[in-house]
């Protein structure tokens, strides 16, 4: 099978996982303080998003180290594709766990979302999705691609949405003020996560519809949303002094 070489553009979205993998590392490595401080399920249920999504970042990484060294989009790089994307679905059904634990609601939604997210699972593994393979090397033949990453896409934002509503919708109920900015910015982290997944399908639709090699702008400007997630999430469980000091 054809292999396609790396080009040049694509070095500095390399160098922009290795620093997101990094922060992410360090942002585990603070849930993780907390949690062995605090010694409660809802730190130890966002310590366990951080390390899905941190995986799912260190997977990407990887598969494009392997296509800087090589110069082509091998093996390893056409498994991390759908291997990453694994990852985020187990990081949000942890997500959905943390926020119905802080909540104390949806919880009978859990064992639909988890079938709903093993199909997709699995489905993101089926060979006709084409994951780094050169689109002359399977022109004319089933390419599931778009569904697979808009059903990625539909179940992640389904849950994100759910969860800002909940927010909203708590929020609305309580007189305390840090509770309320807390609510505040988990909301305005599951919407940094739609913005995310946007920019995601928008890079796959280039690839799909106008023959893009992919890796566009769009990508660059959703992991910057994945940054503010990981600081606005961070913030609305584990508020710094300072923060609790200005909401005062």
């Amino acid at each position: 099978m054809n292999y396609e070489p790396i080009q040049p553009r694509i070095f500095p979205i390399f160098i922009y996982y290795i620093f997101l993998s990094g922060f992410g590392v360090f942002m585990l490595i603070q849930m993780y303080l907390k949690y062995k401080k605090r010694k409660v399920r809802s730190p130890l249920y966002l310590m366990l998003v951080f390390i899905f999504f941190t995986l799912a970042l260190i997977i990407l990484t990887i598969g494009l180290a392997e296509a800087a060294i090589t110069g082509y989009f091998m093996e390893f790089y056409r498994i991390s594709l759908p291997l990453a994307y694994s990852m985020v679905i187990i990081a949000d059904l942890m997500l959905f766990i943390f926020a119905s634990h802080m909540m104390e609601k949806g919880k009978k939604l859990l064992p639909f979302l988890v079938l709903m997210g093993t199909i997709i699972l699995i489905s993101l593994f089926l060979p006709w999705n084409w994951w780094g393979v050169p689109a002359e090397a399977h022109a004319g033949e089933l390419n599931i691609r778009l569904y697979t990453t808009g059903s990625l896409v539909l179940y992640s934002c389904a849950i994100y949405i759910y969860i800002a509503f909940i927010c909203h919708q708590v929020g609305g109920m309580t007189e305390n003020n840090i509770t309320k900015i807390g609510l505040k910015l988990m909301k305005y982290s599951m919407g940094c996560l739609i913005l995310l997944f946007a920019c995601i399908t928008g890079d796959n639709l280039l690839i799909v519809l106008f023959d893009h090699p992919g890796y566009s702008f769009f990508l660059y400007i959703g992991w910057a949303f994945a940054v503010a997630f990981i600081i606005l999430i961070y913030f609305s469980l584990i508020m710094p002094k300072w923060l609790i000091k200005r909401i005062k």
